[in-house]
C-alpha cells in the first residue's frame, strides 16, 4: 500500500457507510469538536498506520460532505502537524467526496499545506540568524508588497530593539512590508516578533534552551499569513502592513545590562529590570512607530503576536493562548476569539487592569519592563505594551507562550487564526 486514505466526517452531519471490504478507505476520522490541543487524541492512529506501512508515498486527504472552508482549513493544518513530523515526506492530495462518491481536488488547502511545510521549516532552522533570516523574509515577500529595511544600528527610531540585538555579532533590523497599492482607507498592522536565538542576554535562561531557535515564530506566522492571502486572491477590507523587529538576545560585553535606561521615539524611558523580557521591547517600538508615522486613522488596528512569556503554558496548560485588547480592540478580540473556537485554535481573554500599571512604575525610568515580583508575567507583558498604545487605535495582543511547539515541532497555531480573522473583520 503506498496510499493512505483518510475519510473525515462529521458525525453530527454526516453518516458514512464504511465497507471494509472496500480498499479505497484506510481510515475515518470523526472531526466533531477537534482542536489542535487534541489533534494528537483524536488522529494518533496515523501514526501508527504510517509506520506499519513503510512504503506510503501519498496521504489522500478526503472530506465526505464537508463544504465549509474553515473546518476544512482547520483539519488541514492538524494533519499536517502530525505528518510533518516524519522524515519522510508525503504528496498531499486534498479531495472532496459529495453523496454521490465523486471526487473533486481542493486547491486552497493544498496552498495551506505549502506554506505551512515552508513556515515550518524556517521556524525549525537551528542555524538561523538575523542577517539569514532577513534574506528569507526579502525572498518571501509578495511580489506587490514593497520593503523597507531598516538597520537599528544605522537609526534611531528603533532604540529598544537595538538594545535588545547589542550583545549579538550580528545587526540587527527592523522590516516593514507594505503594499504597493494602498489604496484602502483603513490599515491593518502586524507585528511579530522576530528574535532568532534567545539566550536571556546577561539575564541568562537556566536550564535547557535550545529550542529558542523558534522565538521568531510570531513573525513568521504573519509572513505566512500574508502570503496565504495573496496566494488565494483574498480581497480584504484593510490594507495589510507587517512590523518584524529581527534581533538575536545574546550574552557578551555589549550586551545591555539589566538597570540600564532607554528612551523610545516619542521621549518614554524604560528601565531594562530584566534582559530576557525583550520580546516586548521590540513590540513597543513597533507600535511607537507606527503611531508616529504610519497611522492614518483612529479606525487602523494594531495587532501583535509573539512567544512572549512561558508564563501562557502556565495558565493553560497548552491548551489555549492568551489575548488581550484596548477598549478599542475588544469588539476585534471577541471576533477573534470567536474564530479560534471554529478554527481550534483557542484564545482565552485576560484584562489589564489600571493596577498593573502601578507596579511597573520606576523610580528612574517612565516604566520598567518587567515586575520580578509579580508572577502572572503575560499580564504584566500585557499591561506594558498597552502603557505605549493606551486606547489611540484597536490593538490586540496574542501572547503564544510555548504551547505552539510540541514535540520538538511547531504547530500551525496562529497561522489559520489570522488568516481567517483578516477575511472576516470589516
Amino acid at each position: 500500500m503506498n496510499k493512505l486514505n483518510v475519510i473525515l466526517i462529521n458525525s453530527k452531519k454526516n453518516k458514512f457507510i464504511f465497507n471494509s471490504t472496500n480498499n479505497f478507505i484506510n481510515y475515518i476520522i470523526n472531526i466533531d469538536n477537534i482542536s489542535h490541543y487534541s489533534t494528537n487524541k483524536k488522529i494518533n492512529k496515523i501514526n501508527n498506520i504510517i509506520n506499519i506501512y513503510d512504503n506510503i508515498n501519498y496521504v489522500n486527504i478526503i472530506f465526505y460532505n464537508i463544504s465549509n472552508h474553515i473546518i476544512i482549513n482547520k483539519i488541514i493544518t492538524i494533519f499536517n502537524n502530525i505528518l510533518y513530523s516524519f522524515k519522510k515526506k508525503y504528496y498531499y492530495n486534498i479531495m472532496f467526496l459529495n453523496k454521490n462518491y465523486n471526487l473533486t481536488k481542493l486547491i486552497e488547502p493544498s496552498n495551506i499545506i505549502k506554506e505551512l511545510n515552508i513556515y515550518k521549516t524556517i521556524v525549525l532552522d537551528p542555524n538561523k540568524n538575523p542577517i539569514t533570516y532577513l534574506e528569507y523574509i526579502k525572498l518571501r515577500k509578495p511580489t506587490d508588497y514593497n520593503i523597507n529595511i531598516f538597520n537599528t544600528k544605522t537609526t534611531d527610531l528603533f532604540p529598544l530593539t537595538n538594545a535588545v540585538g547589542m550583545g549579538s555579532k550580528y545587526d540587527s533590523y527592523f522590516i516593514h512590508i507594505s503594499p504597493i497599492n494602498n489604496n484602502l482607507n483603513k490599515n491593518l498592522f502586524l507585528i511579530g516578533k522576530g528574535i532568532t536565538f534567545d539566550t536571556g542576554g546577561l539575564n541568562l535562561k537556566k536550564g535547557y534552551f535550545g529550542d529558542m531557535k523558534i522565538d521568531m515564530i510570531g513573525s513568521a506566522i504573519i509572513l505566512s499569513v500574508l502570503n496565504l492571502l495573496v496566494i488565494n486572491n483574498i480581497k480584504t477590507n484593510y490594507n495589510i502592513h507587517l512590523l518584524l523587529p529581527i534581533a538575536e538576545n545574546m550574552i557578551g560585553n555589549n550586551a545591555i545590562r539589566p538597570g540600564m535606561v532607554i528612551q523610545t521615539i516619542s521621549n518614554k524611558t524604560v528601565e531594562i529590570i530584566n534582559t530576557d523580557a525583550e520580546g516586548r521591547l521590540c513590540i513597543a517600538d513597533s507600535i511607537e512607530y507606527i503611531l508616529k508615522f504610519l497611522k492614518k486613522s483612529n479606525n487602523d488596528i494594531i495587532l501583535d503576536i509573539a512567544t512572549l512569556t512561558g508564563n501562557v503554558d502556565h495558565i493553560s496548560s497548552g491548551i489555549s493562548c492568551l489575548s488581550t485588547s484596548n477598549n478599542k480592540g475588544s469588539s476585534f478580540l471577541d471576533k477573534l476569539i470567536k474564530i479560534g473556537e471554529d478554527t481550534g485554535e483557542y484564545l482565552d481573554k485576560i484584562i489589564i487592569r489600571n493596577e498593573y500599571l502601578d507596579i511597573l512604575s520606576s523610580n528612574v525610568a517612565d516604566i520598567k519592563n518587567i515586575s520580578e515580583e509579580f508572577k502572572a508575567d503575560c499580564i504584566i507583558a500585557s499591561a506594558f505594551l498597552n502603557y505605549f498604545i493606551n486606547d489611540i487605535v484597536p490593538w490586540i495582543h496574542i501572547d503564544l507562550g510555548c504551547c505552539i511547539y510540541k514535540n520538538n515541532i511547531p504547530t500551525s497555531y496562529g497561522i489559520n487564526l489570522l488568516y481567517e480573522f483578516i477575511k472576516q473583520i470589516e
